[in-house]
């Protein structure tokens, strides 16, 4: 009964993202993170490496794209109408300036960002009015809107282009999850906002487990799975909510070490659960003297790593609060031993 609940949910929630192998999966106008590219460049730069060299794909940006301006949006700085124009723009820019019709942003609350001005403009007729003529009067250019997934009027995420090639990406890996307990921790920007939108949902969502499991892992579950990292906006931003954040990355953890202590794995998809999952664990061992030592991986990263790249200097995990190596050893994965741990951070 319960399979059969979690195969009903993901028949509801299936998305239709091209791989590389059907038309348009090779093909890609993409939209950097500015948090990424603030807090964790890294984890860009080896999703680029990979998404190029290991599956072929050509991937055309502008470089006059802005940021969505979901962070000031959230935080109430701009409004919902500079939002739906700021969209508009990026989306013509992509598709009049460079020729693409598929879409995908690094960024979970970009995702988001997105798919709510699209579904706006599907079902507000006069807000798609305002934007369109808007648009037009300050650029000068032509609302267009993309269809990504399944021919309907869609973006999507890296991850999602990620798990739709997961099983080629797995028969390229040089190293293997199998014997590694592991789990996710999907973005609340990906599944929680529009759970339609995400690879089988907000409850059983599917795009980081289904690449965990095709690279040999064996998934484990816990109370707080599906908790939020805490980092937020006006919790992360301000100094007299920073407990909050910690407090969330404690919780998290807590329930996943006492039900798995041997799971040392996170698989994540979102920028801001990248960083404070595993930021935050040094905070709690400063404080509270208490260690958790769980790996927090971006999906890139990870597929990184499996496909044999530098885990410091492709992968960028010299940038880590918690040491990799354990993990590393676990996987069999090698790096340069002669090192210290601070020569092998150290910046190339």
């Amino acid at each position: 009964m319960k399979l059969a609940g979690k195969a009903k949910a993901w028949e509801r929630h299936q998305k239709a993202v091209p791989t590389v192998d059907e038309p348009g999966g090779k093909v890609w106008g993409c939209f950097r993170s500015c948090f990424l590219q603030s807090a964790a460049p890294y984890t860009e730069g080896i999703a680029y490496k990979i998404l190029k060299n290991d599956l072929g794909m050509e991937l055309r940006e502008a470089p006059g794209h802005t940021s969505c301006g979901a962070i000031g949006y959230h935080g109430d700085v701009s409004n919902l109408e500079t939002q739906m124009v700021m969209a508009a723009r990026n989306f013509s820019v992509a598709h009049h300036d460079l020729g693409v019709d598929n879409l995908f942003s690094f960024c979970v609350t970009s995702f988001a960002n997105y798919t709510e001005m699209i579904k706006l403009w599907e079902e507000e007729p006069e807000l798609r009015e305002y934007t369109e003529k808007t648009l037009k009067a300050t650029t000068g250019r032509d609302l267009w809107i993309p269809h990504v997934s399944g021919g309907r009027p869609s973006v999507v995420h890296a991850s999602d282009v990620f798990f739709a090639n997961r099983h080629k990406l797995a028969a390229k890996a040089k190293y293997s999850l199998k014997g590694i307990k592991a789990t996710d921790h999907v973005g609340c920007h990906y599944a929680k906002i529009f759970p339609e939108e995400a690879m089988g949902g907000a409850e059983f969502p599917q795009v980081l487990v289904g690449m965990l499991e095709a690279f040999g892992a064996e998934i484990v579950d816990y109370p707080e799975r599906r908790h939020c990292c805490g980092m937020g906006f006006r919790q992360c931003a301000f100094p007299e909510n920073r407990d909050y954040t910690a407090g969330s990355v404690y919780k998290k953890l807590k329930s996943l070490t006492e039900s798995h202590p041997d799971c040392k794995l996170i698989l994540t998809n979102c920028p801001g659960c990248t960083v404070f999952l595993d930021a935050e664990q040094g905070t709690i061992k400063d404080v509270l003297e208490e260690e958790f030592n769980v790996s927090i991986l971006d999906y890139a990263q990870l597929t990184g790593l499996l496909l044999g790249y530098d885990p410091f200097k492709d992968c960028g995990l010299n940038a880590k609060a918690v040491a990799i190596e354990p993990l590393l050893d676990m996987i069999g994965i090698p790096y340069d031993k002669s090192k210290t741990a601070e020569e092998r951070r150290r910046p190339f």
